[in-house]
């Protein structure tokens, strides 16, 4: 075996840990390509974002930053091109880095330290999605439950067209690397839309689910919510458009469909591997971006860290390298800037320009628990609230912060489904004020803030005054070089 594995990383939009098997005893999706992952692989059980929104979660995958130090505050916010991330590190160390599928990078520079993206983006990479917060916090159709309204069976949509691309360029990739450098390691990164709402599947899919009763949503006992949940009822129009008991089973429905569409694809992949030889030598993971409330709680999609939003699921597959088991401590995505620039021999250079905000957990994947922190923190400073919101989790403790309202506190050990509030329990004041220093020891929220707030106004002047602009195009060209495909340009037909 070849002392630099093959990396491919599987990435997922928007699936929430509990609704897959692995990761929950009651979760409904049928997964077996992920649940045979899972059965020879490494499980975290307790893997989180470090910001419920697409942008800032995957900045902080690539950079092993939190969204304070790489400043992509929303789905409208640009990664700096200074910041190095983990392709960096695995370029240093020789890898060759291709993505087939979403980045949703914002700016001029879409590769960040890949070699190739395979194909375009999902969503505008330009500041479109910029979201002003002076306003206060308005619905927004974009966002807005009311779609809940088309879930279940379509013919085709923009996702499906998109992921049906992702998997047919990430198929080729790997056939043409067998041809063409076979000895090169390399770092794929395979990202799908699926299961992002809207959610609509093909029938196909749909009808696996013909004979399950899909379970309904668990609401909070308390009803009235927190005030960030309000805000984030307004932001999705919760209470302007109420899903009915059918909308709802009809959305799970689907989703969990989108979810086993998505499975038939990691099957591919991993039986494309196989036929190729290169299997043995690949690291495969899988992951999310974020959760989906998918109801719980009277929530949908993204952008609270209660657990079905921030919780994702991580699952690491190299039979060869690391015993298959389940490991509990608390990671988050972050941590995998400086793992995989370790596993791939670039740890050095990931010590060196990396980040303190995340660590290696390659000890945990060797089942060495040692001293790890234990320890997740989490910003959010996009669309749906009116300030700052930051959570912690140390060991079975999560802590949940907004200036100006009440503080929140769940024991996860006895209470997984956070029903009960904590923060005022006698017994956990100390507990509580340790994690509050964690959160707001790290820097001055104030100055955090006005950054958050300044970058806001000035992406919004930007694209008003570029908006119709030839010149304000940032999408990525995929190029393809028709010289050099299939027998051209090579002196003989290729074979492997």
């Amino acid at each position: 075996m070849r002392s630099q594995p093959n990396i491919l990383l599987i990435e997922a939009d928007q699936l929430a840990a509990f609704v897959l098997p692995t990761f929950d005893p009651k979760g409904q999706a049928k997964t077996p390509n992920l649940d045979a992952l899972a059965r020879d692989g490494v499980v975290f059980q307790n893997a989180y974002s470090n910001s419920p929104l697409c942008c800032p979660s995957r900045a902080s995958k690539f950079t092993g930053r939190l969204p304070s130090s790489h400043e992509v505050w929303g789905n409208g916010a640009e990664l700096r091109s200074e910041i190095p991330t983990f392709m960096h590190f695995l370029r240093s160390a020789g890898y060759h880095n291709v993505v087939s599928g979403k980045c949703h990078f914002i700016g001029a520079d879409q590769l960040h330290g890949f070699d190739r993206r395979l194909t375009p983006d999902m969503y505008p990479s330009r500041f479109d999605w910029t979201i002003d917060w002076s306003p206060g916090v308005e619905h927004r159709e974009g966002t807005s439950v009311s779609k809940l309204a088309v879930s279940g069976l379509c013919r085709t949509n923009n996702q499906l067209l998109y992921d049906t691309e992702v998997q047919f360029r990430a198929l080729e990739y790997l056939r043409y690397e067998a041809l063409e450098a076979p000895g090169r390691p390399f770092f794929l990164h395979v990202s799908y839309t699926q299961p992002h709402d809207a959610y609509q599947t093909l029938p196909e899919y749909w009808n696996r689910y013909a004979d399950v009763d899909i379970r309904l949503p668990e609401l909070p006992p308390d009803a009235s919510p927190h005030e960030v949940t309000r805000w984030l009822h307004i932001h999705h129009g919760i209470d302007r458009y109420p899903p009915d008991e059918a909308t709802v089973i009809a959305s799970r429905r689907a989703y969990f469909a989108m979810i086993s569409h998505l499975d038939d694809f990691v099957g591919e992949l991993v039986a494309e591997l196989r036929h190729l030889g290169l299997y043995e030598n690949t690291i495969i993971i899988f992951c999310s971006d974020h959760g989906d409330m998918l109801g719980e709680r009277n929530m949908w999609f993204k952008r609270t860290f209660f657990e079905g939003s921030l919780r994702v699921p991580l699952i690491f597959h190299a039979p060869g390298r690391f015993a298959p088991g389940e490991v509990t401590q608390n990671v988050s995505l972050a941590d995998l800037c400086p793992t995989l620039s370790e596993l791939g021999g670039a740890g050095e250079s990931s010590d060196a320009y990396g980040s303190p905000d995340s660590a290696s957990f390659v000890s945990l994947l060797e089942g060495d628990l040692g001293d790890w922190q234990n320890e997740v923190i989490a910003e959010y400073f996009g669309p749906g609230v009116e300030e700052p919101w930051l959570c912690v989790r140390q060991d079975n403790l999560k802590y949940v912060w907004t200036r100006n309202h009440p503080e929140l506190l769940f024991d996860l050990d006895s209470d997984p489904g956070e029903q009960t509030d904590l923060s005022r329990h006698p017994g956990l004041m100390r507990d509580k004020k340790t994690l509050k220093e964690k959160l707001l020891g790290r820097y001055g929220i104030e100055e955090v803030t006005a950054r958050a707030l300044a970058s806001k106004r000035t992406r919004t002047f930007l694209h008003k005054a570029m908006e119709g602009s030839d010149g304000y195009v940032w999408d990525h060209q995929p190029k393809f070089d028709a010289t050099r495909q299939y027998v051209r340009g090579v002196n003989s037909p290729r074979t492997a």
